[in-house]
């Protein structure tokens, strides 16, 4: 149950759903989290927000009651503790309770079929509009021009739209686009997904422009790379990699000399291949000097490039893609990238999460129709408490199965979740 309460009310052990105003009026990167440290509450306390919304079902209860919150119903812990009698390759220490975490996944069926098809063909449009203006933009660059924002500004706000409608009616669109093509449609994927990530992490909607500009300019600086390194097949050379690493300042340098370039896409240009540890490029600039624009624009520009068909790679899946993401150690501010997340409603290959059915399951992939519909291999029934043959459902074509809640796999006995969940990617599957 989700419940409104005081500042003055917050303890330990309270789970923070949200709080009041937006992001810049809170000190913490992310909204949602559980109250484990009192330096939490103080820093809380000491900022601009004035109330906070916790979820009952996450964390302690407030004794006195305040104002009920509307929202979805959290899933109720099941009373029947998982007796686990595992076979054998899949054995693991069980655990006396389980704890259900409520699948925090953004209401993407919201419209009708017709109302959808009309949005589908409204973000063709704009994916085709935002297209040829990208070739314009970076034709004009390459002929030494300024940059011209004012003539992006209406697509910005095309795009701004139509991800606030249902983001992933334009992203589905934009991932189709062939290794020639992405040059530009990168550029027009990385806007949505800025807007996109901006909207979850509750920035103030005059910021939302800027922030999409930001994605639509943030390559503008490839300008200045030869086709036949951008496309290049093979492992580039020496020389080729120092070219490849200059675009950045380049980009930089072409926004600077324009009108009307806020310092946010400025800032996103310059620095969108730094990392969290100090690897990145061009400034080698570690955690504590970017900005948080930076840490959003480093994580959209590698999901896309990821999951992107280009002349030197083979793209992920979107939940292989996160789960790569998640494993690489210094590259990403690891709470916005939960965020990222959650702003696409995907889950990474590898979670563990429970199906209406009463099984375990985990995700293994998304549907081909609905990339925000995961494909899952069930492989354990919770009512008989025994491990069943693995199958693989897709939860986007089979309408009937649906998920209840992402589980945390030390609350149901395994202590080495990743081996488990490679020994379960290996063992075939009963269609």
């Amino acid at each position: 149950m989700l419940r409104k309460i005081l500042i003055s009310q917050l303890e330990l052990g309270m789970f923070v759903h949200s709080m009041e105003g937006s992001w810049f009026d809170h000190p913490f990167w992310r909204s949602r989290f559980l109250l484990n440290d009192r330096e939490q509450i103080e820093q809380i306390v000491s900022s601009d927000v004035k109330r906070v919304t916790i979820d009952e079902a996450r964390g302690k209860k407030l004794l006195l009651p305040l104002e009920p919150v509307e929202g979805p119903k959290a899933a109720e812990p099941s009373a029947r503790a998982p007796k686990l009698t595992r076979l054998p390759e899949l054995s693991a220490v069980a655990r006396p309770r389980s704890y259900l975490r409520d699948v925090a996944k953004p209401d993407f069926n919201r419209l009708t079929p017709r109302e959808r098809a009309a949005e589908v063909r409204k973000a063709s449009g704009t994916i085709k509009r935002s297209r040829a203006a990208v070739m314009a933009l970076f034709e004009d660059a390459r002929l030494g021009n300024t940059v011209k924002s004012r003539k992006l500004a209406p697509l910005v706000r095309q795009i701004s739209r139509s991800v606030n409608i249902d983001p992933t009616i334009i992203l589905n669109i934009s991932r189709m686009k062939t290794k020639d093509e992405y040059t530009y449609l990168h550029s027009v994927s990385v806007c949505a997904l800025m807007v996109n990530l901006a909207r979850k992490m509750g920035f103030p909607e005059q910021q939302m422009h800027d922030i999409g500009m930001a994605g639509l300019l943030h390559d503008v600086g490839k300008t200045s790379i030869p086709e036949s390194i951008l496309s290049k097949p093979g492992k580039l050379d020496e020389s080729e990699w120092i070219t490849i690493r200059n675009h950045p300042q380049r980009g930089h340098d072409i926004l600077a000399a324009s009108e009307d370039v806020s310092n946010i896409a400025l800032e996103v240009c310059l620095r969108h291949h730094e990392k969290m540890d100090g690897t990145g490029y061009p400034g080698g600039i570690a955690a504590d000097n970017l900005s948080i624009f930076t840490r959003m624009s480093t994580i959209c520009d590698v999901y896309d490039a990821i999951t992107s068909q280009r002349s030197y790679n083979t793209p992920l899946s979107a939940s292989e893609a996160l789960a790569e993401m998640q494993s690489w150690s210094g590259h990403f501010d690891q709470l916005i990238l939960r965020d990222f997340v959650d702003s696409l409603g995907i889950l990474p290959v590898g979670t563990l999460v429970r199906l209406n059915h009463d099984e375990l399951a985990m995700v293994i992939g998304e549907s081909s129709t609905n990339y925000a519909a995961p494909i899952v291999r069930s492989f354990r029934s919770i009512e008989s408490d025994r491990d069943i043959a693995p199958k693989d459902i897709d939860t986007g074509r089979n309408k009937s199965r649906k998920l209840v809640a992402i589980e945390e796999p030390e609350n149901w006995g395994f202590t080495d979740w990743p081996l488990f969940s490679a020994k379960l990617l290996s063992m075939p599957s009963a269609q």
